[in-house]
C-alpha cells in the first residue's frame, strides 16, 4: 500500500497539482491559507486558493484513506501553526522533488539555535565550548530579523539551546515573537535557572517542551557538569514538570554514566518526565578532550536495544540522538522517526510504519534539520561546525536547497564504508556528526555503529585507554 500511494504522489499530474497548491505570491504561501481554511478559519481566499482547496481535500482523502489514517485527527494537528507549517514543507518538497527516501523538506523542519555561548556551567562534553558570549554575538534587533527570515523561508520549529539560553536578558523578547509568527518553539536547558518564574514565563511565552540535562546521578552528574548543581536541576524538573509544558530528560551517555542509564530512566519517571533522551556522545567542542570515554558500537547497541525494549513498558518515551536506533525501534515492531519524535512510537506494526521511517529517514542534518549559531552563521548540525553561511548575508533557501556541504549530507548512496551499502542507509543514514568528528569528512561511515567495526578499530588505534591520562587532538580534520 505504501508502495502504491508513493508512485501515487510521484506521478507528474499529482506533482503538478502540488506545486499549485503550494504556490507563493505576494500574501505569502498559497498552502497556509489553504490549510486554515481546512480546519475551519476565517481566511480570504482567492479563486486560485479556491481551488486549491478543493484539491487538497482530495489529495488527504485519497492519502488517509490508503494508509488508514484518521482524517479528523490530521485536522486536530493542523491547528497547531507549526504542524502546518512542517506539513506545507513537506508538501512543498515533495512538489519539488517527489517522494525520496529519505525526505528532504522545502525548508527545515527544525531550527536548533544556540542562541548563546554564555553558560553558568563548565560541562565535560559541551559540543559549543559554551563559557562567556563571544563579542560577535546577534543583537536583538538582529535575532529578531533572523526569527523574520527563518519563519518566511517556512521553518516550523525552533529549539532553542546554547549556551544556557536563559542566560541572555533577550530570550524571551525574542521567543514571544517566534510564537507570534506560529512556530513552535522549545528549550534545552541545564535546569539550574528553570526557577518557579522562568518557567511561567515560558509557559507564558508559548513554550511546547523543555529539554533538561541530567548527565548521571547526584557524583556523577556534578562532576560532569564542573560545579555542585545537581539539587538545582532536580527542583528545576520539578518545576517544569508542574507546569503544562512537555519535559524530557536528556543524558549525554559515555563511559562515566553508561552504568547509571537505568537509574536515570527511573528517576526520569519517577519525577513525571514525559520523555528520556539518550544524546549520543559526539567528540567536538570541549568534547575532544574526553574522547578516550565515548562508548563502542557494541555497548551502544546494547544500549539502544535496552532503550527500545522498554517501549510501551514505561510511562514515559524513550528515544535516542542515535539513527540507529531507528533501525533497532522497528525489530521491536515500533518506529522512532527522529529524537524528537513523539507520535512513530504510538504507530502501530506494518509496511506504512516502514515506509515512514524510510520517508523521515534517521540523520535529519541537511534534510529536515539546521543549526543557527549565535553570531548568525548557520551550521548543518550542532555538532558539525561547519559554516555554510550567514542568516543575515545570505540568502537562506538558496542555501538550503544548494549547499554542497547539505548536498552532500543528503546524498547517502556515496556515504563511504558499510553506511553506503547498508540496508538500512534510508532508514537510519549513520551519525554524520559522528563520521565528520573522527574522519573530517560527513560522508565517512559512522564508528558508532557495530556494522562499521573497521573504523571503529582504527579510532582504538589512535585514542588511548580510558584508563590512561593522555591528550589526544580530534576534529575538522581527523586524527594528527
Amino acid at each position: 500500500m505504501a508502495d502504491l500511494v508513493e508512485r501515487w504522489v510521484n506521478n507528474p499530474l499529482s506533482r503538478s497539482l502540488l506545486k499549485f497548491i503550494t504556490k507563493r505570491d505576494e500574501r505569502g504561501r498559497r498552502i497556509d491559507r489553504i490549510f486554515l481554511n481546512y480546519i475551519g478559519s476565517e481566511v480570504s481566499l482567492s479563486l486560485g486558493d479556491k481551488l486549491g482547496s478543493f484539491i487538497l481535500k482530495l489529495f488527504f482523502r485519497g492519502i488517509t484513506k490508503r494508509l488508514g489514517i484518521d482524517e479528523e485527527r490530521i485536522k486536530e494537528q493542523l491547528r497547531f501553526g507549526y504542524w502546518r507549517r512542517g506539513l506545507a514543507s513537506v508538501l512543498e518538497g515533495i512538489a519539488l522533488r517527489g517522494v525520496e527516501r529519505p525526505f528532504t523538506a522545502s525548508a527545515p523542519f527544525l531550527i536548533v539555535w544556540n542562541f548563546t555561548d554564555a553558560c553558568n556551567l563548565h560541562c565535560k562534553h559541551c559540543y559549543q565550548r559554551a563559557d562567556k558570549p563571544k563579542p560577535d554575538e546577534l543583537s536583538t534587533e538582529d535575532a529578531l530579523r533572523a526569527v523574520d527570515i527563518m519563519a518566511d523561508a517556512g521553518v516550523a520549529y525552533i529549539a532553542f539551546s546554547g549556551g544556557e539560553a536563559l542566560v541572555r536578558p533577550d530570550f524571551f523578547k525574542v521567543a514571544e515573537v517566534v510564537r507570534e509568527y506560529e512556530m513552535g518553539y522549545s528549550l534545552a536547558t541545564n535546569g539550574t535557572l528553570l526557577t518557579r518564574e522562568n518557567v511561567k514565563r515560558l509557559e507564558e511565552s508559548g513554550c511546547d517542551f523543555v529539554q533538561i540535562s541530567l548527565d548521571g546521578l547526584r557524583e556523577t552528574h556534578n562532576r560532569f557538569r564542573g560545579i555542585d548543581c545537581y539539587d538545582r536541576v532536580i527542583e528545576g524538573i520539578k518545576n517544569a514538570v508542574e507546569s503544562r509544558m512537555a519535559v524530557g530528560i536528556a543524558t549525554c551517555v559515555t563511559r562515566y554514566n553508561i552504568h547509571e542509564v537505568d537509574a536515570l530512566i527511573d528517576l526520569a519517571e519517577k519525577l513525571g518526565a514525559d520523555q528520556f533522551i539518550h544524546y549520543n556522545f559526539i567528540p567536538t567542542g570541549r568534547g575532544r578532550e574526553i574522547i578516550e570515554m565515548d562508548i563502542t558500537p557494541d555497548e551502544r547497541e546494547d544500549l539502544l536495544n535496552r532503550l527500545a525494549s522498554q517501549i510501551g513498558s514505561r510511562r514515559l518515551i524513550l528515544l535516542s540522538t542515535a539513527p540507529q536506533y531507528a533501525r533497532v525501534c522497528l525489530g521491536y515492531g515500533y518506529v522512532s522517526l527522529t529524537h524528537f519524535d513523539t507520535v512513530g512510537q504510538q504507530l502501530g506494526k506494518g509496511e506504512e510504519v516502514g515506509f515512514l521511517a524510510e520517508f523521515i529517514g534517521g540523520c535529519g542534518a541537511g534534510r529536515l534539520y539546521m543549526a543557527l549559531q549565535p553570531n548568525g552563521d548557520l551550521t548543518p548540525c550542532v555538532f558539525i561546525p561547519i559554516k555554510i553561511g550567514n542568516i543575515l548575508a545570505d540568502d537562506f533557501t538558496d542555501l538550503w536547497w544548494n549547499s554542497e556541504v547539505l548536498n552532500k549530507l543528503r546524498d547517502r548512496k556515496s556515504f563511504k564504508g558499510y553506511c553506503g551499502r547498508c540496508p538500512w542507509r534510508e532508514v537510519c543514514g549513520g551519525c554524520r556528526a559522528r563520521a565528520y568528528a573522527y574522519f573530517g569528512d560527513v560522508q565517512e561511515a559512522d564508528p558508532g555503529c557495530p556494522l562499521n567495526m573497521d573504523r571503529w578499530r582504527m579510532i582504538e588505534e589512535k585514542i588511548p585507554s580510558p584508563r590512561l591520562e593522555a591528550e589526544v587532538k580530534v576534529g575538522g580534520d581527523g586524527f594528527d
